[in-house]
């Protein structure tokens, strides 16, 4: 497994999607929420407005926005919209996933919510209609990764750019027909066609910073992110320092000196991290049992397992296992 597709699973990334549905006067505010959320426009045009931002970008079909990192934000029909007044509040979402303060007949549905569909003429009654895709994203916060820290505030895609329509543009065909006609299956074909989605997002941004420092760039650089696979995909061999920075062509100083630049800390620190990350998943995902976990990452006994674990995460494997 590649390090990017490992820390997906690591951080347990998950998107519930939902539709939204804007007709003629409407204005939103998403508020703050720990996690992030994308927007894909299905059918209309609106307008969008970062927090603390005075900016208004007009939003058209097929525009694709994400906010990794769940930043305040608004939506309008129009740049007039942006003054109305807020009228009410709704809480979308079983768990209220997203707050949303509005005015105006903006509206919030689960996939496969049969109010979505219909004419054009049943859902708008002549006025001008906006539909929004949204996928609402979770993942474990808890966790210090240099990944999470790297995540960028705000990304914008298109699928009326030939390349991004030729990547994804069938799946994204796939993903509007079986979320508004669900059928048998069609709950997990959406829950993973979103999370593809959110995918392409990240490695689209990736792309734009691969000749920059950070850990989005340290992915696609070809020495450090080579080490990162080779961490990220360790079954029976263990690795060292030495022996990553042989893998990646450069010396043991060289090597460690990269390393920390571009992905924020010591190759041996990270090393141990990414081990005792992927140890608490098994423990919370799994019912290997204790020693099998304790020798997968690394440690020749229960004992120093449990010492490691504890110190870093400030719980006993058996806390970490009930919770």
């Amino acid at each position: 497994m590649d390090a990017f597709s490992d820390i997906l699973k690591i951080i347990q990334l998950s998107v519930n999607t939902y539709f939204l549905r804007g007709v003629g006067r409407w204005n939103m505010q998403c508020q703050y929420r720990p996690q992030g959320l994308f927007y894909l426009v299905l059918k209309g045009q609106c307008y969008f407005r970062e927090g603390g931002s005075e900016d208004l970008q007009l939003m058209a079909e097929g525009d694709i926005l994400a906010l990794p990192t769940g930043g305040d934000h608004w939506l309008c029909d129009s740049p007039e919209g942006q003054n109305l007044a807020v009228v009410n509040v709704t809480k979308v979402g079983r768990n209220d996933d997203m707050l949303l303060l509005k005015t105006g007949k903006i509206e919030a549905f689960p996939t496969g919510d049969s109010n979505i569909s219909g004419t054009t003429a049943e859902r708008s009654g002549g006025e001008k209609e906006t539909k929004l895709f949204c996928g609402i994203l979770s993942y474990d916060t808890s966790i210090e990764h240099p990944f999470l820290k790297d995540l960028p505030c705000f990304m914008r895609s298109s699928t009326s750019d030939d390349g991004v329509a030729k990547r994804i543009g069938g799946f994204l065909n796939v993903l509007e027909k079986e979320s508004m006609d669900m059928q048998p299956g069609s709950t997990l074909m959406v829950d993973r066609l979103t999370e593809m989605l959110t995918v392409h997002l990240l490695r689209a941004h990736m792309r734009t910073v691969k000749d920059s420092n950070g850990y989005m760039a340290a992915l696609f650089d070809p020495k450090i992110g080579q080490a990162l696979n080779l961490i990220h995909r360790e079954a029976g061999e263990k690795w060292t320092v030495d022996s990553l920075g042989k893998a990646a062509g450069l010396n043991r100083t060289s090597f460690t000196e990269k390393f920390v630049e571009m992905v924020g800390s010591k190759p041996k620190a990270y090393l141990m991290n990414t081990r005792l990350q992927k140890a608490k998943n098994s423990l919370q995902r799994s019912n290997d049992s204790m020693l099998s976990i304790a020798e997968s990452a690394g440690y020749s006994s229960e004992a120093a397992f449990s010492k490691a674990i504890k110190k870093h995460f400030n719980r006993t494997p058996g806390q970490i296992r009930r919770g």
